[in-house]
């Protein structure tokens, strides 16, 4: 029980993250909140999980942990295996299981950035070209020559 709480407490670092990151530039808020999101997403959806057992309005969130749980689990499993970490086709241990952890967390932690990095160059670039440019639509060479 106790573990499941401060599984959930994780989901604090992506929210003091974003109130860290609230005055830089677009494209650093966009990575850093996605690489802490990254970091934390596997283990704290296997503790959003844990609240499915304990009633049944803390059921909803369980069951948001478990979708989360079932796509972010599987390739640090996967990748666990492939680095020959944890046998194949065995229970999996406490030291196997940190190692999953840590592989999540590095995978899941390079492609929310990655996901954050693009997001905030297309933002950045979007937010400069509303900026800079005039409000109303271009007209083409056609539309100029007519009147």
């Amino acid at each position: 029980m106790e573990l499941s709480i401060y599984l959930n407490l994780l989901w604090l670092i992506p929210i003091f993250t974003w109130l860290a990151t609230r005055e830089k530039s677009q494209i650093m808020k966009s990575t850093t909140r996605g690489i802490s999101f990254g970091l934390i997403v596997s283990p704290a959806s296997m503790g959003l999980y844990a609240l499915y057992f304990i009633g049944p309005i803390s059921a909803i969130f369980g069951m948001l942990g478990l979708v989360l749980t079932l796509l972010h689990q599987p390739p640090g499993y996967n990748l666990a295996i492939m680095f020959n970490l944890i046998p194949s086709h065995t229970v999996v241990t406490v030291s196997g299981h940190i190692s999953i952890a840590l592989i999540n967390a590095v995978f899941w932690g390079a492609a929310y950035g990655a996901l954050g990095l693009t997001w905030g160059y297309f933002k950045s670039k979007r937010t400069k070209a509303l900026t800079s440019g005039s409000s109303c639509p271009q007209t083409t060479r056609a539309e100029d020559k007519r009147g």
